[in-house]
């Protein structure tokens, strides 16, 4: 598991986002990831419109997003745990407000 600081460039639906990763070194690496252990609703329904918009909320408030890599999905896509304000979990919030589920 590796740990990096990132920054939003948009939510892309309730369980993927695009980000830019600090890669240290001034490296960085822009790519969509997905959220580790959750399912969100599909975007062609109000729940997933809701999804998306509540995990927008949850990430427009935060300058430095904290994650945690586990490695990439079969799309080749980083499937990542965000931290927020000292340790949120952000995949367990989503969850736990019903707006995805564990997958």
């Amino acid at each position: 598991m590796y740990t990096y600081k990132a920054k939003l460039n948009r939510v892309v639906d309730g369980d993927t986002v695009n980000l830019t990763i600090d890669l240290g070194f001034r490296l960085t690496y822009t790519t969509n990831c997905r959220l580790a252990g959750i399912n969100a609703p599909e975007m062609n329904t109000n729940e997933g419109k809701e999804s998306k918009s509540i995990l927008n909320l949850m990430l427009l408030a935060n300058d430095i997003l904290f994650i945690e890599s586990t490695g990439l999905d079969k799309y080749g896509r980083p499937i990542i745990t965000i931290f927020v304000e000292g340790n949120i979990n952000i995949n367990d919030k989503m969850v736990e407000g019903g707006y995805a589920t564990k997958y």
